[in-house]
């Protein structure tokens, strides 16, 4: 069966994590990668990430440099139609892999680069590992501790986001390319892959307050949205997301009084900071008075969401994440027999496939047979007219049904890469307007249309849209749609060409596929939620809303991918992802299972990092900086700037434990220096080092601003407002942002006149009739 991207050549050099993904998920889908790895391979090999990461492969190894694999370099691109690169603008240009050196050999590739972060601004050539990329990017100062203080998440986020984005970036820019045949510079950093993951929260308005107020809870946000602790000390996620399940969830627990009661109005997210503390006291001592499991069925009896806090090996066991094929099973040459995810995106009509394990190195036979093949490069155009530098997506008409995040940020980032997106609410809008600001962060760039889906002039204006459209996104329970008649069959029948993306909590098949589901049901039961918390302490509520924000981000690459299946067999086709999917795929490299695995469920409610000499420490004037040293010459500088430190050898400093003997002496020492002295010591004498950003200091950090990652929009009712800018960056056939989110409605007018040639007074007689607004 063909694949999205047959024909698509790709050689990726050994870099970091983002770009490693990015390769793999390109692979997955029918794209041939050459890995190139220096002599004696990888520093990653025999990692658990590395071993996922690096599957579907081909591997070669090369000393890039030696002057005399440059002829071998260059016979790479030659092959490539991607170029796949995670350097510092600086590393690029010392191995001639800068895009300049690339076009010069192979004008038709597309050098893909995955830069730390960015590669503009003071910081460009600092190569950042994940940890300090999350602590800058507003991550590890984000998550919720009752301490207040930074939280290092323990799986790279980072890394996986800006690897699903990179994969998306280089189908849109093969798209681009069909245009004329020429390839261009194509980055997403690991900094925007940070930026990826929170654009709700990355908002500045002068009126802008926090939906939040008081003590951090790292068991969850609100008193009816987070952990509970059962009878037999098991804890259970309840997620009353909106006043239904509210209503439902008060019922199940046996006090329906709390719905009515004043304290409790406009629950579940509108409760006045001061009676939340009131609710968990009432409702902390029901939850105590059953077992989890007890629990569970009444609160399933009453669809109320909600869901047991599993490890990560009763997750990729349990019986819906095998009914979605998210179990697999694979030998590696290295390794031996393992246990890792399956695909994350499905395809109906070209579906990817798992072609091998990750590649044993000195195998490089495989590489080269694919090498010595005639290539099918198609010729170049000899004009490229600048005039011609239109967004990858430009034409690309989508149709956005979806609310939440899940739904809503994967239209998003269409919309950056130059698609026409048109958000089609109800008349009383997507429940997650009520976030206030937070709606802008996940509906940028969008025009919004509202009526009424169940009238039959609604559904009359949703079929004539969706005869014009290329991509329809939903993220209804399954079947919700076609009660409307605007499922995949209805709509194909009409428009053949169209594509499809479904969202949904767990699936479309399935023993559980109808189960309701937020982000946080999807942290607890994908073991996220007790890996965060570790061995010894309670399960951790991720205030990065990883698998929301992860679902988005592979639907998003499933609609760029049927786009370029649609340019080969000029059909539509139905396509899928689900947060389950997305929970295991932004934890790729942690859902790897086989004999000696390491322990990487060893997490704390106040973890500051993986070891003392990579954590974060605060300074003298408050502020926090993150340190991740990687080895003994940087060890060796440490203690020259900090001369109070106990002398040590890197064998021993790089064992010692995140709370221990170092860890003190070095927090003792940070706290005798303000942030920005300590930093600049550090960068002197290469120890890898950056500040701890809080979300409110991304707005003005240098690097952040150099690689135009902030945007400031016009909103037709809050005026100018700044919020996350472009993430992908086509620099040949740069995509636009050109308005904030709108308002319930706010083009309703103007697409039934530009799609559907409605008359001033058609539109007129449908808003007296109640159909649009």
């Amino acid at each position: 069966m063909s694949k999205a991207l047959d024909g698509i050549n790709i050689v990726e050099f050994d870099s970091n994590m983002g770009a490693a993904y990015a390769t793999m998920l390109l692979a997955e889908n029918g794209a041939r990668a050459i890995k190139i790895e220096p002599r004696g391979g990888s520093r990653d090999r025999g990692t658990p990430h590395f071993h996922v990461l690096n599957r579907s492969k081909r591997v070669l190894e090369l000393d890039l440099d030696d002057h005399a694999a440059q002829g071998r370099v260059a016979e790479l691109i030659r092959w490539a139609d991607i170029v796949v690169t995670g350097f510092t603008s600086a590393r690029l240009k010392q191995l001639n892999l800068d895009y300049e050196s690339i076009r010069g050999i192979s004008p038709r590739a597309i050098a893909l680069g995955v830069p730390p972060l960015g590669s503009r601004g003071p910081d460009a050539d600092f190569d950042a590992n994940d940890d300090l990329v999350a602590a800058r990017g507003g991550i590890t100062g984000s998550q919720w501790a009752r301490s207040g203080n930074p939280v290092a998440l323990v799986f790279p986020a980072a890394s996986y986001s800006a690897g699903v984005m990179a994969a998306t970036a280089a189908v849109a820019a093969i798209l681009a390319r069909g245009a004329n045949g020429a390839g261009q510079p194509v980055e997403v950093s690991l900094l925007a892959g940070a930026f990826s993951l929170h654009t709700g929260g990355i908002l500045r308005h002068e009126k802008m307050t926090s939906l939040y107020h008081g003590p951090q809870d790292p068991l969850g946000p609100i008193p009816v949205y987070r952990l509970f602790e059962a009878a037999d000390g098991k804890y259970l996620f309840v997620a009353c997301g909106n006043t239904t399940f509210w209503g439902k969830f008060a019922i199940a627990i046996e006090r329906p009084e709390l719905v009515g009661d004043p304290r409790f109005e406009n629950a579940p997210w509108g409760i006045a900071q001061e009676h939340w503390q009131p609710l968990k006291d009432i409702i902390e001592p029901i939850i105590r008075t059953r077992p989890r499991d007890e629990w569970l069925s009444i609160l399933r009896e009453s669809d109320v969401p909600c869901a047991p806090v599993m490890s990560r090996q009763e997750f990729i066991e349990h019986p819906q994440t095998r009914a979605l094929g998210m179990r697999h099973e694979i030998e590696d040459p290295t390794i031996g027999r393992m246990i890792q995810m399956g695909l994350p995106v499905f395809l109906n009509d070209t579906p990817g496939e798992i072609v091998g394990p990750a590649p044993a190195i000195g195998d490089d036979r495989a590489a080269l047979e694919w090498l010595a093949e005639p290539t099918r490069q198609s010729p170049l155009k000899t004009e490229v007219r600048v005039t011609e530098k239109r967004p990858p997506l430009d034409g690309v008409t989508v149709l956005d049904f979806a609310s939440y995040i899940a739904g809503s940020y994967g239209p998003m980032i269409l919309a950056q890469l130059g698609a026409k997106v048109i958000k089609i609410e109800s008349l009383e809008g997507d429940s997650f307007r009520h976030f206030g600001f937070g709606f802008l962060g996940w509906n940028q760039g969008k025009r919004g249309i509202s009526l009424n889906l169940a009238s039959d002039e609604g559904r009359e204006i949703i079929h004539g849209l969706a005869d014009k459209a290329d991509i329809v996104v939903e993220n209804l329970r399954p079947g919700r749609m076609r009660k409307f008649g605007f499922d995949y069959e209805s709509l194909a029948a009409r428009n053949p060409r169209i594509i499809y993306m479904s969202v949904n909590a767990f699936g479309n098949r399935g023993p559980e596929h109808n189960q309701p589901g937020f982000d946080p049901i999807l942290q607890a039961r994908s073991g996220v939620m007790a890996a965060q918390g570790g061995h010894h302490g309670h399960p951790v509520y991720l205030t990065c809303a990883v698998c929301d924000y992860g679902a988005a981000m592979l639907s998003a690459f499933g609609c760029v991918l049927a786009l370029r299946a649609r340019e080969m067999t000029g059909r539509g086709q139905f396509c899928e992802t689900s947060l389950l999917q997305s929970a295991m795929a932004f934890q790729a490299g942690e859902f790897a299972f086989y004999p000696g695995r390491p322990d990487m469920e060893n997490g704390a409610a106040e973890n500051r990092g993986r070891s003392a000499l990579s954590r974060a420490y605060q300074c003298r004037d408050g502020e926090w900086l993150f340190i991740s040293l990687s080895d003994e010459s940087q060890l060796k500088a440490l203690l020259t700037i900090l001369p109070g430190l106990p002398n040590t050898n890197w064998d021993t400093a790089a064992t010692e434990p995140n709370e221990g003997g170092l860890a003190e002496s070095l927090a003792e020492q940070f706290a005798k220096l303000d942030r920005e002295d300590a930093l600049a010591a550090l960068y002197r004498s290469g120890v890898p080092a950056t500040r701890v950003n809080h979300t409110r200091e991304l707005f003005d950090d240098p690097q952040v601003v150099a690689n135009d990652l902030i945007a400031e929009l016009p909103h037709s009712d809050w005026g100018r407002v700044r919020q996350t800018g472009m993430l992908t960056k086509l620099f040949a056939t740069p995509g636009t942002i050109d308005r904030a989110a709108p308002t319930l409605g706010d083009h309703t007018d103007e697409i039934l006149r530009e799609y559907l040639g409605y008359s001033a007074d058609r539109i007129a007689t449908l808003r007296v009739a109640g159909i649009i607004k």
